[in-house]
C-alpha cells in the first residue's frame, strides 16, 4: 500500500496515510520523468484580435499537428481588441511560421 501524495509504502492492513491522512492506493503510478517536466521554450509566431482569424490559425496549426498555445484566447472573448498570441515551440516555429504565411 503507497500514499499517492507522499509516497510512503505501507505494510497490508493500514489504509490511510499517517502523515497526509489520505488513503492508500496499491500501486502508484509512474511518475513523469525529468524530460517530460523540463520547461519548453515558447516563441510568438502570430498575434490576431480577429475572432475569424484566431479560428483558421487553430485549424491550421492542429492540421499540421504543431502544438501551440493560444495566449489571451479566453480573455480576449470579453474584449475584443486583446490580441490572442498564438505560442510554439523553438522547433516548430519554421514550419508554423511557413503554413501560417498562406494565411496571411
Amino acid at each position: 500500500m503507497f500514499c499517492p501524495q507522499c509516497k510512503g509504502e505501507y505494510r497490508e492492513g493500514f489504509t490511510e496515510c499517517a502523515d497526509c491522512q489520505i488513503p492508500l492506493v496499491d500501486d502508484l503510478l509512474p511518475s513523469e520523468s525529468d524530460d517530460e517536466r523540463k520547461a519548453v521554450d515558447l516563441v510568438e509566431v502570430l498575434s490576431t484580435a480577429d475572432p475569424g482569424l484566431i479560428a483558421l490559425v487553430k485549424s491550421v496549426l492542429e492540421a499540421e499537428e504543431i502544438l501551440y498555445l493560444a495566449h489571451g484566447e479566453h480573455f480576449s472573448r470579453m474584449h475584443a481588441t486583446i490580441p490572442v498570441k498564438f505560442l510554439v515551440s523553438k522547433e516548430d516555429v519554421e514550419l508554423a511560421r511557413e503554413v501560417l504565411k498562406a494565411l496571411l
